[in-house]
């Protein structure tokens, strides 16, 4: 991975998903901003995301948003995405919630934990990690706007 500190910071999304109707699919919105190599990008989430419960190794219940992003311009991330485990049931309503995602490592975590329990990058299925061209970022936020999740 490509490791320079004057690497400019990469805010990472901004997504709304809801469901308005018994049988509707969830519309995921929002993009992945920021720097990828020497450009700035701005690459929309693919209409492929998934909301679902998982059961934290701790025993806690909690929410994980899988998100896959269209890269536009760079063919060899056609795998890019994010998976963001919250701990609880969804509950962003209305109005923005953002956390800020610190680098620690090799990777970013949240600032707020009780916001955003885990948060993973992945350039392709099944692989996580970050872009050669940008590797882990400096730091980055985390904007949710609503977040809805359905009985129908």
């Amino acid at each position: 991975m490509l490791r320079r500190l004057s690497r400019t910071a990469l805010p990472l999304l901004a997504c709304a998903l809801s469901i308005t109707a018994c049988d509707s699919v969830p519309r995921p919105e929002g993009e992945c901003r920021g720097a990828y190599g020497a450009r700035s990008v701005a690459w929309p989430i693919d209409t492929n995301a998934v909301m679902s419960a998982y059961v934290h190794y701790d025993g806690t219940q909690g929410t994980q948003l899988s998100l896959a992003y269209t890269p536009d311009g760079a063919p060899e991330l056609a795998g890019f995405g994010v998976d963001i485990q919250m701990p609880g049931e969804p509950t962003v309503t209305a109005g923005a919630r953002t956390v800020k995602l610190l680098r620690q490592e090799q990777a970013l975590v949240a600032e707020d934990p009780s916001q955003v329990r885990e948060w993973f990058a992945h350039v392709g299925p099944g692989t996580e990690g970050y872009p050669a061209v940008s590797g882990v970022p400096v730091e980055g936020t985390l904007t949710l706007d609503r977040l809805v999740q359905g009985d129908g």
